[in-house]
Formats: structure tokens, sequence, C-alpha cells
């Protein structure tokens, strides 16, 4: 076990969240942790309606912000860059200066992604897998991925790597972990040669015989792969599924066209309430899972393609469907298909973002035929500045 020193963070209320890493401003990722719970709720809704207004948009309603009952121990997927050295390797952020940042105690991580971290840093040693060195673009771990479900019975450990020279090295550590960690069931080795900052790549080498875990959303269970989005909070995601039916049910969905649909969680939670749902994705990892939930599911009217979004657009949508649903990534919807939903004019859209500023510039460019009906605001990123947004806009 490396000798490195980690610090032990007590829970805390959340009213009055505190954080050793933040306090002694050795992490301030969790920007609006010196404000109380009701100024973070402020300032969040204030930040979304602002930047709604700036783009003339006013919502008829808008949803108070869903919380996390305590963002402590509320994550479900981990991020961490490994630096330092195999002796004292370092797992956490990186500075801009390059320094790393020790972070396996954060205090959001749950407390088995805390123990699983530890038998991590204990086989880099063992294993030799020498952190990468960013200036010199030297060695081989650049991070580690941890995904669970909320019950911690199912999980996923990736070793993020420069190249495949030290998978074999990984391949031996998989029983050592998972005799300490039996909830990781799944172990992968991500390929990133790039030396720029991305955290992982697109070639995933398994090294376990499962290569899925499940978690469940209300009335739907959908499974995951190791390069699967998921959302970090499944409290919170539960809420977000939960109003996307209430929005889908305010008028027909007979035919709902699920655009960037990833495992299919709004397309599946949709199906119930329409005769046909086909999701679009990108991901053709991510359209297996989605399948393999619809089945399990019995959802036979759902359909799932591994396709580019603008490019099935193009090609092979050429009426409306009654319900069109949107997930971009952070940069929000392409010109074209802005352009292309306009042509199209389906009665109503459904838009979930990361991003607010790109959800109110794509939802601006469609005002000339559509309305913002109503928002609602969920606080996946708790104790931080970011937002989810869920709008219901609909064909004038």
């Amino acid at each position: 076990m490396s000798e490195h020193k980690t610090t032990r963070l007590a829970q805390a209320n959340y009213e009055h969240a505190a954080c050793a890493l933040f306090s002694s401003n050795t992490c301030r990722s969790c920007s609006l942790l010196d404000l109380t719970k009701r100024d973070r709720i402020v300032s969040k809704e204030r930040s979304v309606i602002e930047t709604l207004q700036r783009f003339n948009l006013a919502p008829e309603s808008v949803a108070p912000i869903v919380l996390p009952s305590n963002p402590w121990g509320s994550r479900s997927k981990i991020k961490m860059s490994v630096t330092g050295t195999c002796q004292d390797p370092i797992i956490g952020i990186i500075n801009s200066d390059m320094s790393g940042v020790e972070l396996t105690q954060c205090p959001l991580s749950p407390k088995p992604f805390q123990a699983l971290l530890e038998t991590v840093r204990s086989c880099i040693t063992s294993a030799a897998l020498h952190p990468y060195q960013i200036k010199e673009r030297t060695g081989e771990l650049k991070g580690v991925i941890v995904m669970s479900n909320r019950d911690h019975s199912q999980g996923i450990l990736r070793f993020v790597l420069r190249s495949s020279e030290a998978i074999s090295r990984v391949r031996k550590v998989v029983s050592f972990i998972q005799s300490f960690h039996p909830w990781v069931t799944v172990i992968s080795c991500n390929i990133q040669p790039i030396p720029a900052a991305i955290l992982e790549g697109p070639e995933e080498i398994l090294l376990t015989e499962e290569h899925q875990i499940t978690e469940r959303y209300g009335d739907i269970q959908l499974n995951f792969s190791s390069q699967s989005f998921m959302q970090v909070t499944p409290e919170v995601a539960t809420a977000l599924y939960a109003k996307a039916i209430e929005f889908a049910r305010e008028g027909p969905c007979s035919t709902v066209l699920d655009l960037f649909c990833g495992v299919g969680g709004f397309s599946l939670s949709i199906a119930p309430y329409a005769m046909t749902t086909t999701g679009v994705e990108l991901s053709s990892m991510a359209v297996e899972s989605a399948t393999l939930s619809a089945a399990r599911l019995g959802a036979v009217n759902s359909t799932f393609i591994a396709e580019d979004v603008d490019n099935y657009m193009r090609q092979q949508i050429t009426t409306a469907p009654e319900l069109l649903v949107v997930n971009p990534p952070r940069r929000g919807l392409s010109s074209y298909l802005v352009g292309r939903i306009n042509e199209l004019r389906p009665n109503r859209i459904i838009y979930s973002s990361c991003n607010p500023e790109t959800f109110a510039r794509d939802v601006a460019a469609l005002t000339q035929s559509y309305s913002l009906k109503k928002t609602a605001l969920f606080d996946m990123f708790p104790l931080t500045k970011h937002c989810e947004v869920l709008g219901l806009i609909v064909l004038r």
C-alpha cells in the first residue's frame, strides 16, 4: 500500500455542507459549497432563468429544482486522473500547473468507491502501472473510472492507459481487486493514446466475463456497458425520467423519436405510453445496451439504431414523429439538426440538456415555429454551478 496520505472527511449536514478538501483550498470543484442550501438553489435557478431571458425565452412554468436528498456519497460514476509515481500515486484531479490533487476520499464518492480506489492504489504499485507524466509524455496509466448501481451490487472499474503495453499487468490484478470488492463485476482497460486532456479513448478491452451492469430508475431497468453514458446522480436521474413521462403524456405521443438516446432512458420511460419509440445513438455499445434493456422490459414497440443523428435525420426521416426527444451533448444541437426540426415540425419536443446556454440557444432558434411551454431543473451535480434542464417545446 502506498504511503501517500489521504484526508479523512467527516459526513456533513446538507444544509451546512462542509468538506475539508474545500476549506483547505485543496479542491474547489464544488464551487457553491460555501453557500447555504437555500442560496445554492436560488443561485442555480436564477442562473438558468437569466440564461433563458438573454435569449428572449419565457416558459409558462419553471418547476422547482430537484435536489438529491444528500450530495455526500451520491455519485454513481467518478473519473479520476492518476499522477505521481508507482510508489506514491496521486488519484484525483490535475491542477492548471499539471500537479496532481489527491481526491480518493472526496465525500461525493460513496464509501465503496473510496475503498476501491485505495485498493487500486496498491495495485498501481504492485503491478508497476507507471502513472502518465504529462510534461514528459511518459508512463502508461492516465486515469481510472468507476461506475456502479445504487446498492453497489454491480460495478465497473476501467483503467485508462496510454497504450496496450500495460494490459497484461492490469489483467494480473483483476482477481485481487474482485476478491476485496466482489461488487466490481466488470473490469476493463481503455486505450487513450492522445497527449491531450481527454480522459478516455474509443478502444476498450474487457478483462472480465461480465460486461454490463444494471440500474433501476423508477419502473425501468437500464443496462450499462463500460463505455455507456450514465447519469452521475441516480436519485436525480429517476426524477428526470419521471418528469419526461409527465411532459410526454400532456399530448399525443403515439410515435416517438429519441435522438442521442444513449442506453434508452427516455425512450424506455415513455414507451408504455406510445405505439412506437425509436432511439438513435452513434455508440453501437449504447444501442446494444438499450436493445437488451428493451427486451428485458418487454418493450416490443422500442427500436434502437446505431447511427450518426444528423445522417439519420438527413437520410431516414421524411415525416415528423408526434413527439421528438433530444438529449444532445454539451455542445447542443447542430445547426443542420435545428433546421431539420423546423422543416419537419413535430408537434412537441422534449429537450434534455446538461448545458442551459446551448439549450437556450437551440430553443431560441426554434421559436419561429415553437414555444417553450415548460422547463424543469435538476441538480445532477450538487454543490457545483452545473444544472440539468428539461424543456417541453410545443408547436405554435
